[in-house]
């Protein structure tokens, strides 16, 4: 049976083995966490969309963002309900607002969304609550993720015991009708959910005929991709219709590739390989050049450049899948606690997962083709010197 050189090298000198996967796990759980902050992004940037009613979205052509949606006439919308195989059109307003704390009057940015009361336009619960408590004027529901700096009753989260508190939203007095749980996403430290009229009183540069976007369902069995094309055709150019998931797509690739998130937690898993693989191959070279007699004894022994190259790959890969393993304990235990403490969306995924055990498994086998060459010197006459 052949001695697995690879492993006795590790296991020779564990104090340096254990240093080299303290490193290399470093590097693997800054990877994941940086992956897991552009999941976080991706997952924020639909969070609004993914609960919305809709199969197809009416929106202005100057249309940004969700939260800079822009306005297109309300007669767009009856043009595009009377197109056939649309079931149904629903008017939605999106904005910033100017949130005022109750108690200390801090006033900060706070994503306000402006439904109808008498269309649905949530595939969730929060629907139920929109017409129970959202039909009464000047009311308000607020998002209990909204952060405590907006001044909650207990100081810590928005609930129950903050109904019938009046707060001022962009100068007019509302009071907390109830609450509901989504989040703001990336736009904001907090949201509300308003009538469509409380949020046109609260917005007096808009008019009752100005609608941000146009929430389209369409009848069971319809081509929605050929209803699209339809509405674009029937509908002026000053808007575009497109489908729920353009409508998510758009919105992901704002955030990842116009943004500068996506580009500082890409930036973060290139850095993350660049010291995971310094890391690895200045624990392998000095491994080599502290072994280069034992070295110099198997090339007189008769074994090749090739041979070497072999040990050092299985001893890189051997550092990889144990410091992968860690690495991954780790990471979901750091996934936990912030998505607990900094109430951001990261989680695992099968992507990540392969993608950072893949990363890592080159980074360590570089690291180790790069130190192998100086075993390429070891001169066995070096042994009777």
């Amino acid at each position: 049976m052949a001695t697995p050189l690879a492993w006795h090298n590790l296991l020779h000198n564990r104090v340096r083995s254990g240093v080299a996967i303290a490193g290399v796990t470093f590097a693997i759980v800054l990877m994941f966490m940086q992956l897991g902050f552009l999941e976080a992004v991706k997952i924020s940037a639909t969070l609004i969309y993914d609960v919305l009613d809709f199969d197809i979205c009416l929106r202005s052509r100057d249309y940004n963002r969700f939260t800079d949606a822009r306005t297109f006439p309300m007669q767009r919308l009856n043009q595009a309900e009377s197109v056939a195989g649309v079931a149904s059109a629903a008017p939605l307003m999106v904005g910033i607002f100017s949130w005022r704390n109750p108690y200390n009057g801090e006033q900060r940015a706070v994503l306000a969304i402006g439904a109808p009361t008498d269309s649905p336009v949530y595939r969730d619960e929060t629907q139920a609550l929109i017409e129970q408590r959202l039909s009464r004027p000047e009311t308000l529901l607020v998002d209990t993720r909204t952060r405590r700096e907006f001044g909650p009753k207990n100081g810590l989260r928005f609930g129950p015991a903050d109904e019938g508190v009046e707060v001022e939203i962009n100068s007019h007095a509302l009071t907390i009708a109830g609450d509901f749980t989504r989040g703001a996403g990336l736009s904001a430290g907090g949201a509300v959910l308003l009538s469509r009229h409380e949020f046109l009183r609260c917005a007096p540069y808009l008019t009752a005929d100005d609608v941000n976007l146009g929430l389209l369902r369409v009848d069971p069995g319809q081509n929605v991709a050929a209803l699209v094309q339809e509405l674009a055709d029937a509908l002026p150019d000053d808007v575009e219709a497109v489908s729920r998931q353009e409508a998510l797509d758009w919105e992901v690739h704002h955030w990842v590739w116009e943004t500068n998130f996506g580009l500082i937690f890409q930036s973060g898993v290139l850095v993350a390989v660049i010291v995971g693989t310094a890391i690895v191959y200045q624990v392998l070279a000095s491994d080599v050049a502290r072994l280069m007699p034992e070295y110099a004894t198997l090339k007189a022994m008769g074994y090749g450049n090739w041979y070497l190259v072999g040990v050092m790959v299985q001893q890189a890969l051997l550092l990889a899948i144990v410091s992968y393993i860690l690495g991954v304990v780790v990471a979901q235990m750091l996934y936990v606690v912030t998505a607990a403490g900094a109430q951001i969306p990261v989680r695992m995924t099968v992507e990540n997962l392969l993608l950072v055990f893949s990363l890592s498994v080159t980074m360590c086998v570089i690291s180790g083709l790069a130190a192998v060459r100086k075993a390429f010197r070891a001169d066995p006459a070096e042994l009777f010197k």
